[in-house]
C-alpha cells in the first residue's frame, strides 16, 4: 500500500468474485484517495433534518474520493482551470467520467459537493482517513492534515468495499504541540475555540486571513503541505463564507 492510495489494496479482485475498480486515472489527476463504502455508511453520515436524506432505492454503495497533497492543485494549474469553485467543478467532472469508464451502466447520485447535511468526517473515519486533531481538521495517517474530501456519490456498483480504522492519531504522540503555541489568536488547545479563531481571522491585517499558522507548523505529513496558492485559495473561500455568515448574523 502507498500513500497515494491509502485505502484500496492493489489486488484488483476481492472475496466473492467482486472486483476492485481501477483508480489509476484518478490518481494521475491528484484525486488519490478513494474508498468504496457500504450504503449503510450513510446511516451514520447523514446529519440535519430527516427530510434532507435520500431514499435508499436502488443504491448499493457509497463512493468517496479525496485528494492528498498538492498534486490536484498542480493539475488545475497545468490545465488553466480557474473561476468559481475550480476544485469542486473539476473533481465532480473527473469522478463522473471515471465512474462512466468503470461502470458504464451504473447510475449514480452526487451527494457532495452538491448537497449539504453530510458528515464527511464520519465517512473519513470509516475509510480509515480520519483521526481528530486540535485544529478540528481530520488527521490522515499518511497525509497529515493536507488532504480533502472532494466527491461523495451513491452508486449501483457492487465493488470490493473498504472499511478500516485510521489507527492512532499523530496528535496523541505529539509532545511539543507546536500548533498550540503558533496560533496568534490563542484559539488552539485541547480543541479549537472557533469563536476566537473567527474573530482573529476577520480582524484587520490578520495573518490568518488566507492561511493557518498553526496548521503550517504541524509536523504530521509536512512534506505533503499544500502550496501557497492552494492555501490562499482555500482559506480565502472560507474567509468569504465566514464574512457572509457574520453579516447575516448581524
Amino acid at each position: 500500500m502507498t500513500n497515494a492510495d491509502a485505502v484500496a489494496p492493489t489486488d484488483p479482485t476481492g472475496a466473492g468474485g467482486r472486483r476492485r475498480p481501477d483508480f489509476s486515472g484518478l490518481d494521475r489527476l491528484g484525486l488519490n484517495l478513494h474508498a468504496i463504502l457500504p450504503l449503510s455508511a450513510m446511516d451514520r453520515a447523514w446529519r440535519g433534518k430527516p427530510a434532507t436524506r435520500v431514499e435508499r432505492g436502488h443504491w448499493r454503495q457509497v463512493v468517496v474520493v479525496g485528494n492528498g497533497g498538492p498534486s490536484l492543485w498542480r493539475t488545475l494549474e497545468q490545465r488553466g482551470i480557474t473561476g468559481n469553485d475550480p476544485i469542486d467543478r473539476f473533481s465532480v467532472q473527473a469522478v463522473s467520467d471515471w465512474l462512466a469508464s468503470q461502470a458504464p451502466s451504473a447510475r449514480s447520485l452526487l451527494l457532495y459537493p452538491a448537497q449539504s447535511g453530510i458528515d464527511l468526517q464520519t465517512l473519513g473515519r470509516l475509510a480509515g482517513w480520519h483521526q481528530p486533531s486540535p485544529l478540528m481538521l481530520g488527521m490522515h495517517p499518511g497525509w497529515g492534515s493536507w488532504f480533502g474530501y472532494r466527491v461523495v456519490m451513491l452508486t449501483e456498483t457492487d465493488w470490493v468495499e473498504d472499511v478500516r480504522a485510521a489507527g492512532t492519531s499523530a496528535c496523541e504522540g505529539c509532545a511539543s504541540r507546536p500548533c498550540v503555541t503558533a496560533c496568534p489568536a490563542g484559539a488552539v488547545g485541547t480543541g479549537l475555540d472557533l469563536a476566537r479563531c473567527i474573530a482573529h481571522r476577520l480582524s484587520p491585517d490578520s495573518p490568518c486571513a488566507t492561511d493557518c499558522l498553526a496548521r503550517l507548523v504541524c509536523p504530521a505529513g509536512a512534506e505533503h503541505r499544500y502550496c501557497e496558492a492552494q492555501r490562499k485559495h482555500s482559506y480565502g473561500e472560507s474567509l468569504r463564507a465566514i464574512a457572509h455568515w457574520r453579516e447575516r448574523a448581524d
